[in-house]
């Protein structure tokens, strides 16, 4: 083991979850890793992706949207990407070679037409069983993603999932907030459901979402009949 490329690398990130904690909100803090993604790594650009219920990508923050907005329209058009593949396979995919690579032939002729993307890294964020989507960064030079590079990037990867789960965390508890303070019959259901279900404020105001979500009913809805029954309103077929 070389311990002095440990220190360095331990010297570089020392202070990067205090850097990543610096936004709360889900946008600002995506936003914020990709942008230290770049200066971290060294890479030529980075960004945090997930996928839309249709089966296209959802850029998520991008150090160059444009680059990475058309990167993504070639992969939703081809099926093709190491960003698609990590989705599928929920493990890390490395494409070193993206002008050369003739298992995504479509892909490789597309994206190198089209942008200066000639490497890229995609990691799986997950986090307590929580799925975050997918980190990548790319390069201009092919071969960039050496093993010392995606080590870093790994450790990049683990440190942007933390920030990122906070983030939504927090998005979570002011949108909880804001709901019960503007809307009395949801502070109703959710007290009901807390009571009802021995859960926490946060879980019982998710389960008013999700049941909204699945019945397409607007959530004060949901609320109001929670508040008249006692129970949230089932979303599951019934049986004759």
């Amino acid at each position: 083991m070389n311990t002095s490329n440990s220190h360095h690398t331990g010297q570089r990130f020392a202070s990067l979850a205090w850097d990543l904690a610096q936004e709360t909100a889900s946008a600002p803090t995506a936003q914020r890793v990709v942008d230290l993604a770049v200066k971290t790594i060294s890479c030529s650009g980075a960004a945090v992706t997930t996928l839309r219920r249709n089966g296209t990508l959802n850029v998520i923050a991008a150090s160059d949207p444009a680059v990475v907005s058309t990167a993504a329209r070639i992969a939703d058009r081809t099926g093709q990407s190491s960003t698609r593949a990590t989705l599928t396979a929920k493990a890390t995919t490395v494409n070193n070679d993206v002008e050369h690579n003739l298992r995504w032939d479509q892909y490789r002729r597309l994206i190198t037409a089209d942008t200066p993307i000639r490497s890229t890294a995609s990691f799986y964020l997950a986090l307590a069983d929580v799925e975050l989507g997918v980190m990548s960064f790319y390069s201009h030079r092919p071969q960039f993603f050496t093993p010392g590079v995606l080590d870093d990037c790994a450790i990049y990867a683990d440190h942007a999932a933390v920030a990122l789960k906070a983030a939504r965390a927090e998005d979570r508890g002011t949108q909880l907030a804001e709901a019960v303070k503007s809307n009395r019959k949801i502070g109703i259901a959710t007290g009901i459901l807390m009571s009802r279900y021995a859960v926490s404020e946060a879980a019982a105001f998710d389960m008013l979402v999700v049941a909204s979500s699945h019945t397409n009913r607007k959530l004060r809805e949901i609320a109001a009949e929670t508040a008249a029954t006692g129970d949230v309103p089932s979303w599951r077929p019934k049986h004759t």
